[in-house]
């Protein structure tokens, strides 16, 4: 069972609220930067098991397999996640950026 975030929430968006333009700036870029790691990571996972498979490398161990359904339970939680920090780092340094104007 995959654990449930509400990002939403109004303690988060009480501390997204809080933050001044430097960490909303910071916030936006990292999220972006984490999100094009793991995409390029799934990119690689799977030119690797194209490449496995075309030499006939059918076999994994146990606990590669478990490494492997880890990263991509991870994976699955962390994405949704990046993206709406990223998202609301945005939404916080538009406003900012019109509050100013």
């Amino acid at each position: 069972m995959l654990p449930e975030a509400n990002m939403l929430s109004s303690e988060l968006a009480d501390v997204f609220c809080k933050l001044d333009l430097d960490d909303a700036l910071q916030l936006a870029n990292s999220s972006e930067d984490c999100y094009f790691g793991l995409c390029h990571g799934f990119h690689f996972l799977g030119k690797t098991f194209v490449s496995l498979t075309d030499s006939d490398q059918l076999e994994f161990s146990a606990e590669t397999l478990c490494q492997l359904g880890h990263f991509l339970t991870a994976s699955a939680i962390l994405l949704p996640a990046l993206l709406r920090l990223q998202k609301a780092a945005e939404f916080k340094i538009f406003n900012t950026k019109t509050d100013e104007a």
